[in-house]
């Protein structure tokens, strides 16, 4: 009888521990007969993911009752609840249903370069703004060298040291400096926006619970990890492990309230 209990024992832990594993399955994304391409697939089950490739394929790790999330900017956000049926076929198919998107009217105007057209010197150079052109103006050596070259008398000695001494060129530096920074951030918001739309806002909502209004703060919160070259470079899964493993910092360090 005790030997009876004992394989019964057996056999239940068997199928519990069968039931916490995870198996691989394979699946593909597809929008009536076409497939889909660059479809997120988390499993908010284990918060992993992966990305579909070019043929809408893809393959994630997986048990029962996993909850599978599947998103595209282009398509409507959907879930699967992966019961015994997807774990015996070990395959899935996925119909995304497309979003109707109501586009913005906008006025396209062709400007002409005068000096390109005429085939001027430089004319393919961006003009210099001010603060660029009193840079360029100024001797941009040394003091003692500035000096130097006045006992010299070479020509502009002079005025060099007066922009020396009033503070003019430091001033014109800081602000070239102020300038190339604006720039870079001006940068940033731009690729910020595309990395946004990318992912869709409901993968930011969803999926890793980043309220509509700290996305942005989100994005740029993760760019030392350098989000924005691998996703120049199409290398969008590891933009998602980046974003789930900063999420739980920022919203740790965000005032908030989760």
């Amino acid at each position: 009888m005790n030997k009876l209990y004992l394989i019964i024992l057996l056999f239940f832990t068997l199928h519990i521990t069968a039931q916490q594993e995870r198996i691989l399955v394979f699946g593909v994304v597809i929008n009536d007969s076409l497939t889909i391409d660059n479809v997120h697939v988390i499993n908010k089950s284990t918060n992993k993911g992966t990305v579909c490739n070019d043929k809408g394929e893809f393959k994630i790790w997986v048990k029962e009752n996993d909850t599978l999330q599947f998103s595209n900017i282009q398509f409507r956000t959907r879930s699967l609840q992966i019961n015994n049926r997807h774990l015996e076929n070990k395959e899935l198919k996925i119909n995304l249903i497309q979003k109707n998107n109501k586009l913005k009217e906008i006025v396209l105007k062709h400007s002409e370069n005068m000096a390109k057209v005429l085939g001027l010197p430089n004319a393919h150079k961006e003009p210099l703004d001010q603060v660029e052109r009193k840079l360029n103006y100024y001797s941009q050596a040394s003091t003692p060298v500035v000096i130097i070259a006045t006992l010299l008398g070479q020509k502009g000695g002079i005025d060099d040291i007066y922009n020396i001494v009033s503070g003019n060129r430091k001033n014109h530096r800081l602000l070239k400096t102020l300038q190339d920074q604006d720039e870079v951030d001006s940068l940033n918001q731009i690729n910020i926006r595309m990395i946004r739309d990318h992912f869709n806002e409901s993968f930011f909502m969803d999926d890793i619970q980043i309220p509509k209004k700290e996305i942005n703060s989100f994005l740029l919160y993760c760019l030392p990890r350098d989000i924005i070259i691998l996703y120049n470079k199409k290398k969008y899964l590891e933009i998602i492990n980046i974003f789930l493993a900063e999420s739980g910092e920022f919203k740790k360090n965000s005032s908030i309230n989760y």
